[in-house]
């Protein structure tokens, strides 16, 4: 009974727009951009709108807060294949959303870049690229890709 209590008070606790981003890269983008997995449930459970087509699709939150878009172009035939998650944090600064992924990415094996500014993190591992930026609009900017070019150039 108690553990119904907490699994209700868990669920109504609003996360930190930290915490959103994490769960957005790490659910969302990283298993899309590594495997190609758009997986209707996931983006649902992680607040997200919209619908999953062809693999691909553009979702928001409920308030517009958070805004990802799912891409593909190329292929593996052509050796051109190319996956890229966008998302727009508008409520999470860049500090807040560069430190909710920058522990969980390098614990996944991501390396961070060194030669990058700091105002401009980009870590690594195999095809995948995951950076944060800043946008002049003052949306946080996080962009995971995988390129099936980089992937072959390790």
């Amino acid at each position: 009974m108690h553990a119904l209590f907490f699994a209700a008070y868990l669920a109504a606790v609003p996360q930190t727009a930290g915490q959103v981003t994490h769960d957005i890269v790490m659910d969302v983008c990283l298993p899309y951009v590594a495997d190609g997995v758009a997986d209707q449930a996931v983006i649902v459970r992680n607040g997200l709108n919209g619908l999953v087509e062809d693999g691909q699709g553009d979702f928001r939150s409920r308030n517009d807060v958070f805004l990802v878009q799912l891409t593909t172009s190329g292929s593996v035939e052509d050796g051109d294949l190319r996956r890229v998650c966008v998302v727009q944090a508008r409520s999470a600064a860049f500090q807040q959303a560069r430190d909710a992924i920058a522990g969980p990415l390098q614990n996944a094996g991501f390396a961070a870049s060194p030669d990058e500014p700091e105002d401009w993190p980009v870590w690594t591992r195999g095809g995948v690229t995951v950076s944060v930026h800043q946008n002049p609009g003052r949306a946080t900017i996080i962009r995971a890709s995988y390129s099936s070019l980089e992937a072959e150039g390790l």
